[in-house]
């Protein structure tokens, strides 16, 4: 008689108890979806940051194979050499980014104190020139001018003075290291990490595609092995070509403005660089302090080089080293492209900024196309 005993809804039981702790634990404890997302980040960071790194070394990689590797090359020498590639790739960054540290970093730092011992004569000079400008205006407007741009010299004085000074430097420094001890941690983790996936990616791939097999249909894993794809090749066409974009703008920056004298010509040249990675905006946003870096320490001719080098450093990188690095475009339109940039600044900040655009391309070519080709279709309309 037991055994036929039935109670109604038993099954539902755990998760109501499940539903009841979670209610308990959210109105009684801190917990929220931010710190939700936090706890599941920390978890899985060391994968994250792997995988980052694996993702944009992987194209280097697979371009060194297919120059050394040979269809007669065995299992265990072709392992050999995926090893070796590996090995290369990252002391290539270790070299690479030692050489940043000891050849720029100093000529900026010396440019920087440059700057900071003479902001007093830039801002008697500024003031001059303001005074001057001013001089129909009225007295009160004019007064408040130099007043506002006093104070604004004084300010970036003691800013950059305090930035200079070797025991803020020291104090800021070990406040960064305590505080970013972990991001560091999880960075170094996760090279390790990239190492274990790029060196055995085919293998992760063949166990991916047995979760995906075994949880989906046949139909649904092609699909979503094809979008994978796609998305895949938006990311790579877009990313890794603006890393290469401005590596070279970078070096083109220190061939031409360091034989020109620039002030902070390093400096100047890396802001450009990295600004190129967002599109539109990027390039004119880091022009404008570089701009005026040239301008206050230099003087105009200074400025002015800067600005035609800004300007022709874009169109050489719109015309010949843009299409030259990147086999497709991304496949938006510009209208696209700048909302990309404004809505992921919006979200994202600097980082938004730069994979908004990507983002909205994966949105647009693969979810939105598809999606819209799929209901013409079905309501057998053509539209040339």
């Amino acid at each position: 008689m037991l055994k036929k005993l039935k109670i109604p809804y038993l099954g539902i039981l755990p998760i109501i108890l499940i539903a009841a702790v979670l209610i308990k634990l959210i109105f009684t404890t801190n917990i929220s979806v931010t710190s939700i997302i936090s706890t599941v980040y920390s978890c899985i960071a060391y994968f994250v940051w792997g995988f980052v790194f694996a993702y944009l070394l992987n194209p280097a990689m697979a371009f060194f194979e297919r120059v050394i590797s040979s269809r007669k090359d065995t299992l265990r020498a072709a392992r050999y050499k995926r090893a070796g590639i590996i090995a290369f790739l990252y002391l290539l960054i270790a070299g690479l980014c030692t050489v940043f540290i000891v050849a720029i970093v100093p000529t900026i730092r010396t440019g920087v104190s440059d700057l900071i011992d003479n902001i007093p004569r830039y801002a008697t000079n500024f003031e001059i020139w303001i005074s001057d400008l001013t001089n129909s205006f009225d007295p009160d407007i004019t007064e408040s001018v130099e007043l506002y741009t006093k104070n604004l010299f004084e300010t970036l004085y003691n800013w950059l003075t305090g930035v200079m000074n070797l025991s803020s430097i020291g104090g800021a420094v070990t406040s960064a290291v305590t505080v970013s001890a972990q991001a560091v941690i999880r960075m170094v983790f996760g090279i390790v990490v990239s190492v274990y996936f790029l060196y055995s990616k085919e293998g992760l791939e063949r166990e991916l595609k047995k979760l995906l097999y075994s949880l989906f249909s046949k139909t649904t894993v092609e699909n979503i092995l094809k979008i994978s794809k796609e998305i895949n090749v938006i990311f790579q066409n877009f990313i890794v070509s603006k890393i290469l974009q401005s590596l070279i703008m970078f070096a083109i920056g220190l061939i031409v403005l360091v034989p020109l004298r620039v002030p902070l010509a390093p400096l100047v040249a890396l802001i450009i660089a990295i600004t190129n990675m967002i599109p539109y905006f990027g390039p004119w946003i880091g022009s404008i302090p570089c701009v005026l870096i040239s301008l206050f320490i230099g003087g105009f001719w200074p400025a002015m080089i800067v600005v035609l080098f800004a300007i022709g450093i874009q169109i050489l990188d719109n015309l010949i080293i843009g299409p030259k690095i990147m086999s497709t475009q991304v496949g938006i339109s510009p209208l696209l492209v700048i909302a990309g940039v404004t809505i992921g600044g919006k979200f994202g900040g600097i980082l938004g900024m730069f994979l908004g655009v990507p983002l909205i391309a994966v949105f647009k070519l693969v979810f939105y196309d598809r999606l819209i080709s799929k209901k013409l279709k079905e309501k057998n309309i053509e539209i040339s």
